[in-house]
């Protein structure tokens, strides 16, 4: 994991209000918090933060050095951002960590190279873009980067194949599906849609090879003319 510095300030209001004066004001509130040490109330400069996030990503190693002289080995533990505005941040949180103890932390994902099964129409999913590693800080990467141009339709790649160290620790579920590529939506509506019709001459024939029962009332016409003989 990389290590970078950033620079914040300690801050001494709080509540909804001051947040959203702070960010007019080209500031991100933030918190720092864990190792059974007092929770610090902080500010950012968006600008920075912005600039920082671009250079570093969010799994870094952060040298946190605050306004008032203290610095702090930090990592990200939450980012939220705008909903609409994705450059727009919200709120951070940063943990405090020891580069002796393992941390627990979300490393993206990156696919690279072009599916096989692309040229021939299929659709490549990314459901997983994320994996959860539990490692000292320093082993932790800053990124896992897979390669799929092998992967034709129905081919997938789980949490399973990937490859660490064994002091790499993945949390995920091994099952699950990290990429995949799946047939086209239109040609599985056609062949849906062929199955039902399928199923449907099938149902025809059937109903044609069914013996046709003799007119009940018919007979029981019959057997009242008899009676009346």
């Amino acid at each position: 994991m990389l290590q970078a510095k950033l620079e914040v300030q300690q801050r001494n209001t709080f509540g909804k209000q001051s947040a959203r004066d702070l960010r007019k004001e080209g500031g991100v509130p933030a918190v720092l918090y864990g190792r059974a040490q007092d929770t610090v109330s902080i500010q950012i400069d968006a600008r920075s933060f912005r600039q920082f996030l671009r250079t570093y990503g969010e799994n870094v190693i952060i040298n946190m050095e605050i306004g008032n002289g203290d610095t702090e080995t930090v990592i990200i533990k939450e980012i939220q951002r705008h909903p609409v505005e994705k450059q727009k941040l919200i709120h951070a949180d940063f943990i405090r960590i020891s580069l002796d103890e393992p941390v627990t932390s979300a490393v993206p994902v990156v696919l690279e190279g072009t599916p096989q099964g692309i040229q021939e129409g299929g659709v490549l999913e990314f459901p997983l873009r994320q994996i959860t590693i539990y490692c000292l800080p320093m082993r932790m990467p800053t990124d896992i980067s897979i390669d799929v141009s092998g992967l034709d339709i129905g081919d997938s790649i789980h949490v399973s194949d990937l490859s660490f160290d064994e002091d790499i620790e993945i949390l995920d579920d091994l099952e699950r599906t990290i990429a995949t590529v799946s047939q086209p939506r239109v040609q599985l509506e056609e062949e849906t849609t062929e199955a039902e019709d399928g199923e449907g001459e099938e149902a025809e024939a059937d109903a044609e090879e069914q013996p046709t029962e003799p007119e009940i009332i018919s007979r029981r016409r019959d057997d009242d003319d008899e009676d009346d003989e």
